[in-house]
């Protein structure tokens, strides 16, 4: 990433993604990325599903088939989410106990400046800011795939 740097390219992400270089981010970055795609695709309904371990079983009606075929979140694209819900689908996904502090914090901040997550609200102080995940679903299983987790299971569009 120093050498894309430096040689300007990182302000162009799509050139990133199409000539397949390996973008290396560190371990938790990796799980922040992976958290703020969660919170972008999946809807804020489900996450009790996904993210808790006991959460009842939920039956699949008609209705339900029916409205997910609709509007399948990938065709639809990424949806704002707050900062809150990526971090408690963060430490739901990490299997270890991580504390929060300010180099988690800076690391949000580094993936917007990388721009693979952009900032698309809360720029005065009242509100709390809200994000958007800008990488593609085959970046994201990439990344993924880096650390282990099985994202697909995880994806509304998928489960």
């Amino acid at each position: 990433m120093q050498q894309l740097t430096e040689s300007g390219i990182t302000h162009d992400l799509p050139h990133i993604k199409s000539t397949g270089t390996k973008v290396e981010l560190p371990f938790y970055s990796k799980f922040l990325l992976i958290a703020a795609y969660l919170a972008s695709y999946n809807p804020a309904r489900t996450d009790r599903r996904f993210f808790v371990k006991h959460h009842g079983k939920q039956r699949k009606t008609h209705h339900m088939i029916k409205a997910k075929e609709k509007s399948s979140s990938q065709l639809v694209g990424p949806k704002p989410f707050p900062l809150d819900r990526m971090m408690a689908i963060f430490y739901s996904i990490v299997e270890d106990k991580v504390t929060p502090t300010a180099n988690i914090f800076s690391q949000i901040s580094t993936l917007v400046t990388l721009k693979l997550v952009t900032q698309v609200g809360g720029d005065d102080q009242l509100d709390a800011p809200k994000y958007k995940c800008a990488v593609s679903l085959n970046f994201i299983r990439g990344i993924a795939r880096t650390v282990g987790f099985d994202i697909i299971r995880y994806l509304y569009d998928f489960a």
